[in-house]
């Protein structure tokens, strides 16, 4: 299962950096022109970071939840029961014959 709880951190932060640039470019009275490279770039740069962002969150996040699946399930296979037999009866119905 691919997770999706990361999915919006790339526009999350792009639109937070540019938001930033774009106030501190007004405060300090940028030219349209230069404004709007810098900003394109600004945004390019986190776009790219917020991506790499969600890959590494994803696949952290991915690996405690399948330790977390692994320690719910234990192996069935490894198991010498029956379906509704537990090992305790095994024994108990081996000692008694």
């Amino acid at each position: 299962m691919k997770l999706k709880k990361f999915r919006n951190v790339p526009a999350i932060v792009t639109l937070l950096a540019g938001f930033i640039t774009s106030v501190f470019m007004i405060i300090n009275q940028y030219s349209l022109i230069k404004f709007m490279w810098v900003l394109v770039l600004v945004m390019i740069g986190f776009c790219i970071f917020g991506l790499i962002m969600r890959i590494v969150l994803n696949m952290a996040f991915q690996d405690k939840e399948e330790n977390k699946e692994e320690s719910d399930n234990p192996d069935i296979e490894n198991s010498d029961t029956k379906e509704g037999e537990t090992q305790v009866g095994n024994i108990m119905e081996d000692g008694v014959q």
